[in-house]
């Protein structure tokens, strides 16, 4: 049984795992041998770590775990993406996907336990905020996902697109970001790495200061503050011109382009004037659009526009300079889409409280 007081070797950087190391009478090496094993051999237990001593083996495992969650079960579409639910150590679920793109590997990954941002098209606010995930169970999921995949495969990109608002576990997701990039890691690139959010500015001012390469996605869905909170409704906190102004300052700071996500939602914001007044909005910017058709989930009843009305939208925007990716709904059929996985798991166990108590 896993017990939350007790930490995962995940959660920790090489300095902190090497202190530990000293703090029991190992020399600072072993800390890499440990890491090694982890990162590189997919070890999942200290019993695997065949060259540590016994002694060293036993010590670790009565203090620490190498993993502190397990996957529950995989999900898989025939494109080949797949969804992973996975037990945290305080019996709460969320969700990975692995999506496949040719040679391009990406692990897509939660930063919260439900989440507070109540966007009017993502099931993971339906279940209002748990909590934030620790770093190990932020890193754990693109483990699974690495030991999950074929010899001939490789991750090669991760995505902070899971459930959760990223910027608001702020400490956690940059300090896993750095394990994920470092040599004694993953190894994943920093530009392999894209950090996605609601526009939460403190972070996104935070994040162009540390020096760390990594791509940021702003989930911007609408070209005004009206369309906007009602899609989104933190944004009535945050106004999408304060949005916009920060991604300036983050390419002016950093160099790298934003890419701003905008969910294509049939009678709400997929018309050709909407697609004009985006253009504009975005005139100047340093930066991509991501086009993603919406993902029907049940309780919204949202529907994404037609193929007809997609391709102008695209067409529009690149009539006005813009550099435009129109992205392929992938899992949907899996639930694939944030949030639908776990959502569908709690259903099925009120489902059976609702048998039981009658």
């Amino acid at each position: 049984m896993y017990k939350m007081e007790i930490q995962s070797i995940t959660d920790m950087s090489l300095s902190e795992l090497e202190a530990l190391c000293v703090s029991i009478g190992e020399p600072a090496y072993r800390a890499k041998q440990i890491l090694s094993w982890i990162y590189e051999k997919g070890a999942t237990a200290f019993d695997e770590m065949s060259n540590l001593s016994k002694n060293f083996r036993k010590q670790l495992e009565e203090k620490y775990h190498v993993f502190q969650t397990k996957v529950d079960s995989i999900v898989q579409t025939p494109d080949g993406t797949e969804k992973f639910l996975t037990h945290l150590p305080d019996e709460n679920v969320i969700e990975c996907v692995l999506l496949r793109e040719g040679r391009k590997i990406t692990a897509c990954v939660s930063t919260q336990v439900g989440c507070a941002m109540a966007c009017q098209f993502c099931a993971s606010g339906l279940l209002g905020l748990e909590r934030n995930l620790t770093v190990g169970e932020i890193v754990e999921q693109a483990l699974h996902v690495k030991n999950h995949l074929q010899h001939d495969e490789r991750l090669t990109n991760i995505v902070f697109m899971g459930i959760g608002e990223p910027l608001k576990n702020y400490d956690n997701v940059v300090k896993a970001v750095r394990i994920l990039n470092a040599e004694w890691g993953l190894g994943i690139g920093a530009r392999h790495i894209t950090i996605s959010t609601v526009g939460i500015i403190d972070g996104m001012h935070r994040l162009a200061q540390e020096g760390i390469q990594v791509n940021l996605a702003i989930s911007l869905h609408a070209h005004n503050d009206l369309t906007r909170s009602k899609i989104i409704p933190s944004n009535k906190k945050i106004g999408i011109n304060n949005i916009v102004a920060a991604a300036r300052e983050y390419f002016k700071t950093t160099r790298r382009d934003i890419s701003f996500e905008y969910i294509l939602i049939d009678g709400v914001n997929a018309s050709k004037q909407d697609a004009e007044s985006l253009a504009r909005l975005l005139k100047g910017v340093q930066c991509n659009v991501n086009l993603l058709p919406v993902n029907p989930v049940e309780e919204f009843h949202l529907k994404p526009p037609s193929q007809e009305t997609i391709e102008m939208f695209c067409k529009t925007l690149e009539k006005h300079g813009l550099v435009v990716t129109l992205r392929k709904r992938k899992g949907d059929d899996i639930n694939a889409a944030c949030g639908q996985l776990r959502l569908q798991r709690h259903k099925f166990l009120w489902k059976k409280e609702e048998l039981f108590v009658k």
